[in-house]
Formats: C-alpha cells, sequence, structure tokens
C-alpha cells in the first residue's frame, strides 16, 4: 500500500505545493521502485494515489491520454478547478465499462495551481460507496491557529503521520502559527526508515518521492539522497539514478540540504 502527503510550503513570502509518497507496491512480495506521483505535460498539477494498481494505472494513463489530446487543457487554459471536475469524470465514466462490480479500494490526491484565483488547491479524490462514484474534497487551512497550514495524508499509517506531524511542529515550535517547511516530507521519510528494521510499517517502503509545483505554472520531481540500510543511493520518483547523469536539484530528507542545484535552477 502506500502513504502519500501533499502540503502547502511557505518560506517568507515565497509559496510551493508540494507532493511525497512512498515507492512500494505489495503483491506476494514487497516492490520499491514504483512510480506512484504522476505528472502530465499539463505542467501546473500532478496526481498520487494510495491502493488498488488495477484502478490507479489505466485511470491516470487515460487522464493523461485525455489532457496529450486536448489543446485547451494541456495549455493550461482550462482552469484547475474545472480540470479536476474533468478527472473525476473520467473516473466515473471508466468504471460504467468495467464487467465486474469490484470496489475500487484507492484514494487520490489531485493537486495544482489555480492562475485564476492566484491559489494553491489540493483535492481529495475518493470512492463513495453509498453513491458508487468517485467525488472530490478540497482539503482547507487549519483551523484555530495563526499560521497558513494545509496539508493532507492518505494512505496507510495516516493517524500515525498526523500524530507524528503534530509533535515535530510542536518541536519546532510552529503549531499555532507559522507555516510548513518539509515537516510533512520528514515525517513520511523517518516512517520510511523505521520500517527498515522492524515490522511495524511493512506496508510502506522505498525511498521518498517528491514533486513541487510552483505558482509559474510548472512543477520539477526532486531526486532523493536516500540509505536503503546500508546502501546509500540517489532516486527520482522511486528510481534509483546515476547522480553524474541527473539534471534535477537533489535533496536529503533528514538535513533538508540541496545539491545538484546548479544544473538544473
Amino acid at each position: 500500500m502506500t502513504l502519500c502527503t501533499a502540503w502547502l510550503r511557505k518560506n517568507k513570502d515565497i509559496e510551493e505545493l508540494l507532493i511525497a509518497t512512498d515507492s512500494r507496491l505489495r503483491s506476494f512480495g514487497s516492490w520499491d521502485v514504483n512510480p506512484k506521483i504522476f505528472t502530465f505535460s499539463r505542467t501546473d498539477c500532478a496526481m498520487c494515489f494510495a491502493g488498488d494498481t488495477t484502478f490507479a494505472y489505466p485511470m491516470m494513463i487515460q487522464i493523461k491520454n485525455t489532457i496529450d489530446t486536448n489543446p485547451k487543457i494541456k495549455s493550461r487554459f482550462q482552469r484547475i478547478g474545472v480540470f479536476k471536475g474533468l478527472v473525476v469524470k473520467i473516473m466515473n465514466d471508466m468504471l460504467k465499462y468495467k464487467s465486474d462490480y469490484e470496489l475500487p479500494e484507492i484514494e487520490f490526491l489531485f493537486a495544482g495551481y489555480n492562475w485564476e484565483k492566484s491559489q494553491f488547491k489540493i483535492w481529495k479524490i475518493v470512492y463513495q460507496k453509498e453513491y458508487k462514484k468517485f467525488t472530490s474534497h478540497q482539503i482547507k487551512f487549519w483551523k484555530g491557529v495563526s499560521g497558513d497550514k494545509k496539508v493532507v495524508f492518505i494512505g496507510d499509517y495516516v493517524d500515525d503521520a498526523k500524530r507524528r506531524l503534530i509533535e515535530k511542529l510542536k518541536e519546532n515550535q510552529n503549531l499555532m502559527e507559522g507555516s510548513l517547511n518539509f515537516e510533512p516530507l520528514q515525517v513520511l521519510s523517518e516512517m520510511l526508515i523505521e520500517g527498515q528494521s522492524n515490522s511495524k510499517y511493512l506496508d510502506i517502503g522505498g525511498s521518498p518521492q517528491l514533486i513541487k509545483i510552483y505558482k509559474h505554472l510548472n512543477r520539477v520531481p526532486i531526486a532523493i539522497d536516500w540509505k536503503e540500510k546500508k546502501d546509500s543511493r540517489i532516486t527520482l520518483l522511486g528510481r534509483p539514478v546515476a547522480e553524474n547523469s541527473l539534471l534535477n536539484p537533489i535533496l536529503n530528507p533528514f538535513t533538508l540540504k540541496y545539491r545538484n542545484t546548479n544544473k538544473y535552477f
């Protein structure tokens, strides 16, 4: 299964939208290099999923095909909120052509930048059994705090992730005020490291995957400097890559230090 998160990161006056997830798929065993964040030729948004790949991959590919064959969508002329509605419609239309009635045990996060309202948007897309269709739910800012905190987790171990995030914010003295930095990524990374040495988090694994979405309507996958037990590696969207062939920025999720940025920025 999966643990996914999306959040609004604010550094002084600069805002970014980030999506992160683990890289593990499971069947008879585990496979830790699998893409769970999907980008499109429309560059102001991205999606990730938690759940059954039997539904996730066909739906993601058909969404990708829809963007590629529609210039209005691909050019980002169509607002992100309107496009989100089309994403949900594609999913529900696909269910009509499935011969058996198998309940989709899956969740999605869809996120991007709304150029009309100058706002980052995050939606959780879930299957509603009582309505027999997918519905979307916009993630709001936290209430009762003075800062701008917007974050969501889906998948496995969500309660643990939320608890750890609260503890980390308390530790950093920015629970009741201030904004989020990389705390959700740190929570995910710490849970992945713990899962390497015990059975507490067996359903998640591999390296984190990370992507940033910017206000200039573009997104950048961020490579991760990762340790898998005694093995150090650089991964990009879950896949190990050679550093000398990489153009993307590389981030250590624990020290939060970048390198390789001169090749990209």
